[in-house]
């Protein structure tokens, strides 16, 4: 397939390299002209560890190519990939002018029909913003889908070229069938490629996510709680570890979550909450329990 990758920072450069591994043709699109012509000359700009191999082999044959021109990279496109920045503003929302941009250029250049994946991490209701903005600004059929990335940092390639499960928000039977062939090679050994509605497919990864940020902040209190008591923190993690209900990962105690995804995503979720008046109260303490660990650990 023709596929365009819009934004080239962590999540779409993995996914564009990725996809152009399995033999489709990738064209990356970024307004960093300095970073577009680095990559055109073979510089990976970010370190995940196999990324580099894929990346020189696709350009090498073709398959992986990048511009500054948007109307180029969508031209021929079938699918296109938005993997853009979604910053939390200052209410802690999660702001979308870099998709709804990305989404009204688009719109104004398309003659015939294509697919508009959400692949950034994006709020309940973004999908309808985005069938919105093309609403507005062409007749031409679009069907625009949620997609969104579980990405871990360090085995990036892997989790993309065998992912857990694929989440894929569209009610459109013509998009999902497109979208399964795009998907078929990753989901070989039989892993599942779930299809769901678009609300539900963009609160999956803000819920993925918050519970785990969430057991991260539960095993902190714990470590806490061994501290008064006399018990090795270690000891209860490997025995409330080893059942499979919960699982080993994600229990170690320390400094509390960071990153770029876990605080502006529970934030996000917890700022979605509020705007339907629910008061998402475990998110609300997770949320003060890591700040008070974090000022703990750095004092």
């Amino acid at each position: 397939m023709k596929i365009a990758v819009i934004g080239t920072g962590y999540v779409g450069l993995v996914t564009g390299t990725c996809l152009a591994e399995t033999g489709n043709d990738v064209i990356c699109v970024d307004i960093n002209e300095q970073k577009v012509q680095k990559m055109q000359n073979g510089e990976v700009p970010i370190y995940e560890p196999g990324l580099d191999l894929l990346f020189h082999r696709n350009i090498k044959q073709g398959r992986l190519t990048f511009t500054t021109v948007l109307a180029d990279a969508i031209k021929d496109a079938q699918i296109i990939f938005m993997a853009l920045p979604t910053p939390p503003g200052g209410d802690g929302a999660a702001d979308l002018s870099y998709i709804l941009g990305a989404a009204k250029d688009i719109s104004k250049l398309i003659t015939e029909y294509k697919i508009i994946v959400n692949k950034s991490t994006v709020p309940v209701g973004t999908a309808d913003k985005v069938k919105a903005v093309f609403a507005e600004n062409t007749t031409v059929e679009v069907d625009v889908v949620s997609n969104p990335e579980f990405l871990r940092e360090g085995v990036a390639v892997d989790d993309f070229m065998k992912p857990d499960r694929v989440v894929l928000g569209t009610k459109s039977e013509r998009a999902k069938k497109l979208m399964t062939e795009l998907y078929g090679p990753y989901v070989r050994q039989g892993n599942p490629i779930l299809f769901m509605d678009e609300r539900s497919s963009e609160l999956t990864k803000y819920a993925a996510n918050s519970f785990l940020a969430t057991k991260i902040t539960f095993m902190n209190e714990i470590a806490n709680l061994c501290e008064l008591v006399g018990a090795d923190v270690d000891a209860v993690r490997k025995g409330i570890g080893s059942d499979e209900r919960i699982g080993k990962r994600f229990l170690f105690p320390g400094v509390g979550y960071g990153g770029s995804c876990f605080p502006k995503d529970v934030q996000a979720l917890v700022r979605s909450s509020d705007d339907y008046a629910y008061d998402f109260q475990i998110l609300k303490s997770v949320m003060e329990v890591n700040e008070r660990t974090k000022n703990h650990s750095g004092r």
